[in-house]
Parts: structure tokens; sequence; C-alpha cells
């Protein structure tokens, strides 16, 4: 079998400057070629570990590496989570470059082939043209493929208690793996998505997905999954009979399951959504609302309606230090407690803003400090290293 290894880049200004190398490796010419490669490069730092550990560190932020190795060969099954893990610990613009694979690499993943310091130096060092550059968006009929095949991922994020740091719940998040473009966050094709009327066959989708999921492993952890709801979505009574055959299908309780409103617009009828979320609690359901901040309209009439959870947005839980911001969330906590609400806060990236927001009275943590969004297979390992963890 021929010697290879993968590297998956993040996206990170000082990469080129001071890289921090994960090395997955078991090859004594791959560890001399990539340990040779980083002693001509200023700083760089390279860190060995098996693919089990390298699954714990990515899930997390206590190290940022600026590239993940990894010798298929040594990956002892988890090669396609430390890919997975590897892109979207970056944005749309991260490089990822995998090395001498037996089969053909996945879109946008170039490949390193020879086990030596020059082509290793070369992988870490990418022109400076090679900078991606603003794509057109995607056909219609693109994202009609993109919903009727494979092409959809659900990962996984945790939400823990922030008292006991407990986790309590997992939120689905989508992943469109494109054939030519890689794989996209959200916001890179939720939007049009949106836009061509296609959002119901999203949500189905992922909730079909997030279902099976939580019926195999996943689900004998005992947490809640949460599933995102366009308004425009939430509001049609198709789309909830879809979620219970679903479901029910699954053999999942309704008690276990958040629908989580996704304000893509803004709430022109409270009274409908009113009904909507008796139905929905009627059924079993948890509900949450997401991303609320100083500008959300209606603040407080949607503070009122029966919700059993709140987010705050990220963008306010990390300049939580501001006195505006803060006094928001004060303002958003004592709000949501008098009506029985919980407050989840997103963003929450690194333990000054842990700190910050526990003070502020949030319930739940969710964010790169806690955990990335994982492939459901990592989501065992993240746990097992969560719950054994003494401190943030």
């Amino acid at each position: 079998m021929q010697n290879c290894a993968a590297i998956a880049s993040v996206d990170d200004d000082a990469a080129l400057l001071s890289p921090s190398l994960l090395l997955i490796a078991s090859s004594r010419r791959w560890k001399s070629a990539v340990h040779a490669a980083a002693r001509e490069l200023k700083g760089a730092r390279v860190a060995t570990c098996a693919a089990r550990e390298a699954i714990i560190r990515l899930a997390g932020t206590a190290e940022r590496y600026s590239h993940v190795l990894v010798q298929p060969g040594s990956a002892d099954g988890w090669l396609t989570e430390l890919v997975g893990l590897s892109a979207a610990a970056g944005c749309s613009s991260t490089e990822m470059l995998l090395l001498a694979p037996p089969d053909p690499p996945p879109p946008r993943v170039g490949v390193i082939r020879s086990a030596d310091r020059r082509s290793v130096r070369q992988a870490l060092s990418p022109p400076p043209d090679s900078a991606n550059v603003d794509e057109p968006g995607m056909q219609t009929s693109e994202l009609h493929d993109a919903l009727a095949g494979a092409m959809i991922e659900t990962r996984y994020q945790p939400i823990v208690r922030i008292a006991d740091r407990q986790p309590i719940a997992l939120e689905a998040l989508a992943r469109l793996n494109h054939p030519t473009r890689g794989t996209l966050l959200p916001d890179n094709f939720v939007p049009q998505i949106e836009d061509a009327g296609l959002a119901a066959q999203l949500t189905d989708l992922v909730g079909a997905r997030a279902f099976a999921d939580m019926a195999g492993q996943v689900g004998e952890l005992g947490l809640l999954v949460t599933l995102n709801f366009p308004l425009d979505v939430l509001l049609v009574p198709e789309a909830l009979a879809r979620l219970d055959a679903r479901r029910e299908e699954a053999g999942i309780a309704p008690e276990r399951v958040v629908i989580e409103l996704t304000e893509s617009r803004p709430v022109d009828d409270l009274t409908a959504l009113a009904r909507t979320l008796e139905d929905l609690r009627r059924r079993g359901y948890r509900v949450s609302i997401d991303d609320l901040a100083p500008g959300t309209p209606c603040l407080k009439e949607l503070l009122a309606l029966p919700f059993t959870s709140a987010k705050l947005d990220k963008h306010v839980v990390q300049t939580a230090e501001q006195p505006d911001c803060a006094r928001f969330i004060e303002s958003v906590v004592a709000t949501a407690h008098r009506h029985a609400k919980l407050v989840i806060a997103e963003g929450v990236e690194d333990v000054p803003t842990w700190n910050r927001i526990q003070a502020l009275g949030a319930d739940y943590a969710q964010g790169f400090l806690v955990a990335r969004p994982l492939p459901a297979a990592a989501v065992i390992v993240w746990y097992e290293a969560w719950m054994h963890r003494s401190a943030l």
C-alpha cells in the first residue's frame, strides 16, 4: 500500500508565517518530511496524535491548527470525519489538501504525492495567487439536484447547561457537498434555497437525516435534537404533518425534539405564529426562537409567545462586554425567565465569554468553546471527552 497523508488547511491569516500542524501518521517517512518542512517555516509547530484524539482536538478550540495532516492508513476509520471537521473549522475560503488518496480527492482538496520535505513545504506555502475568489450563486437546477441527491449532510453542534456543563441538546445544521465547490456552509446556500422556494424540502431533508441519526448510536446519549424551521415553513400545516411522520418513523418521542424558529423574514402575524406554537406544544414538541438581538422586531411580544427557550444572537453574545449588549442580555434573560423560558447563548468561543454570559444569567451555551458542528460519528467521541473534562 502506498504511503500517503492528508492535509486540511484552516483559514488563518498567520498560517504561512507560523503554521500549527496536527499530524496523524505512522510512517516514519511522513513524520520526518513534515518535521523537516516545519523547521523551514518560522515558528511552525507540529503536534502528533492518534485519529481519535485528533477528533477531540478539532471539535473544540483549545488549540487552533493551520493544517491537519493525516496518513489515511493511520486514520483508524476516521478519515471522513477528520476531513469534515477540518473543512468546518474554517470558512468558505478554507483550502483543503488531501495527500495521495487511493480515490480521487473531494472537490478543492489538493494532493501531496511524495513524503519529502520539499513537497510538504510547498503544500504548506501555496502561491499568493491561490486565494479563492467569489463565485456566482448556484443555478436552480443545482439546488434541486442537491436536495434530491446525497449532497446535503447534517452536522451537530452541542448545547450545554452552564450551571454544570451538562450536554443538553444537539442542533442539526446543514452542509452542502458540492461536486466542484467543495463543502459549503449554510450562509453560502441556504439563502438561495429559500429564495427558490425550496426551504420546506431542505427542512424536511435535514429533519429526516437528524431523526435517523438520533435513532442510532447518537440517540443513546439521551440528548435533545434541535431542528431549524424558517417562519414560512413553520406556518404551513403540511410541514408539521411531515415532521410528525418522519419522527414517528424513526421512533423519536416529540419531547426530544426542539423546533427552532429561524427568522429569515420578520414575523408579520403574531396571532398565527402563536396558534402554530400552541399546536407544536400540544403535539409534545419544544419550541425556540433564534437570533434575538436589539434590532429584533416585536421582541417583547415574541418573548410572551409560548416558546420554551430563546437564543441570543451570537454577535450580541460575543460583544457582551459592551454595556449596551450586557443590558440587552440581562433584559432578555429577565423577560424570558419571567415567562418560564430558558435562554441559550450562541457563539461562546472562549472562557471570558462563558463567564460573562453566566454572570448575565443565561442558562445554556453553544459555540466553539464547547464544540464545532460535528459529523454524527464524532459526536460520541466529543461527548466522552467532554464528560471527562474537569474544567473549561
